[in-house]
């Protein structure tokens, strides 16, 4: 297991002697002190969390966009999986109101047969190799067919954060 660090509250060697149970506690102040400081990290954690939202990067940060990979996967909760083929990133322009959007729009291979997702889904999660994508968000998604019969599928979701 990768070691935890916890800036100043306990050291990675103590997190992982309180994990396995290998430290004797002498007294209850020691104990309580463990417990106090990490219940104190956990909050410290929970905050930031909850400062950052639902954004798709860490708070300071921003992933690259335009993006492009060679392939992706795109999960939702009633169709399942589907592949994306030469799958890219962008950023959209504002809307009226400023809210600011991000598309990940892919080829689905010639052999996909399943039933297509259209209009608001629920996206369980997204992988795009290199890039940090939302999870358990809801979507918009739209599949357009080309004179060809390739189909491109565009999935849509509101950034909280620029």
């Amino acid at each position: 297991m990768t070691p935890v660090r916890l800036p100043g509250l306990l050291s990675a060697g103590r997190v992982d002697e309180i994990r396995a149970g290998q430290y004797h506690y002498r007294t209850t102040e020691q104990l309580d002190r463990d417990i106090r400081d990490l219940l104190a990290e956990r909050d410290r954690l929970l905050a930031d969390i909850a400062e950052r939202g639902k954004d798709t990067a860490p708070v300071g940060e921003s992933t690259p966009a335009p993006y492009h990979a060679p392939q992706g996967e795109v999960r939702f909760a009633v169709y399942g999986s589907v592949q994306l083929l030469a799958p890219a990133v962008r950023d959209l322009e504002p809307d009226f109101y400023g809210h600011r959007y991000r598309q990940l729009g892919g080829w689905l291979p010639d052999i996909w047969t399943g039933e297509l997702p259209r209009g608001t889904e629920c996206l369980e999660w997204a992988h795009v190799p290199g890039l940090v994508m939302p999870t358990e968000i809801n979507v918009q998604v739209a599949t357009s067919l080309t004179r060809d019969g390739s189909r491109y599928m565009t999935v849509e979701w509101r950034r909280e954060r620029p």
